[in-house]
């Protein structure tokens, strides 16, 4: 959690001018004033200092480095990426199912590339996609306001948006028979 903290702030430190834009996030505490940007950052490294570090103590390196990477993917590149191209919910997917593989390596001490690691983190990969695409097409016209390059932002009728909820909904019925 407090990895996932870390990232989130980073993320609404990054992004308080387009928060400021959208009706949704408009009562983010930094745009609000709520905190200042240096409190903000305090708290964020803060977070993931001590994420990262209770991960390493209580689990593995490995699930450490996940929850490190995870920040560092989410706020860096998935965050460097929402206004710049619609595959940055591509990037948002992958921060998503990592998680549950941080799960799997904490509890078991397994490899990342087990089949049950790799069926879990693809399940959560896959799930996100027609959801997220979904909420992205409700809140459109938010996206757009706030200046992200959303694939239903892009488009007026929601004809691709559905093709690619329906084509990862498909890809997700799979996982069953894999698994």
């Amino acid at each position: 959690a407090l990895c996932s903290s870390s990232a989130a702030a980073w993320n609404q430190i990054l992004e308080r001018d387009r928060d400021a834009l959208m009706k949704r996030t408009q009562q983010r505490p930094l745009v609000q004033n709520h905190l200042t940007v240096r409190e903000a950052s305090i708290a964020a490294t803060l977070w993931g200092i001590t994420g990262t570090g209770l991960l390493y103590a209580g689990t593995d390196p490995i699930t450490a480095i996940l929850g490190l990477s995870n920040i560092g993917l989410y706020a860096g590149l998935y965050t460097y990426m929402k206004p710049r191209s619609i595959y940055n919910t591509w990037v948002g997917a992958v921060v998503g199912a990592i998680p549950p593989v941080m799960g799997w390596s904490a509890a078991t001490g397994g490899s990342l590339l087990d089949l049950d690691a790799m069926i879990l983190g693809t399940t959560l990969y896959l799930w996100q996609m027609p959801h997220f695409f979904a909420l992205s097409f409700m809140h459109r016209i938010d996206y757009k306001r706030g200046g992200f390059a959303m694939l239903p932002v892009l488009e007026n009728d929601g004809e691709k948006t559905s093709q690619v909820v329906m084509r990862y909904a498909a890809y997700l019925s799979t996982v069953p028979f894999v698994a």
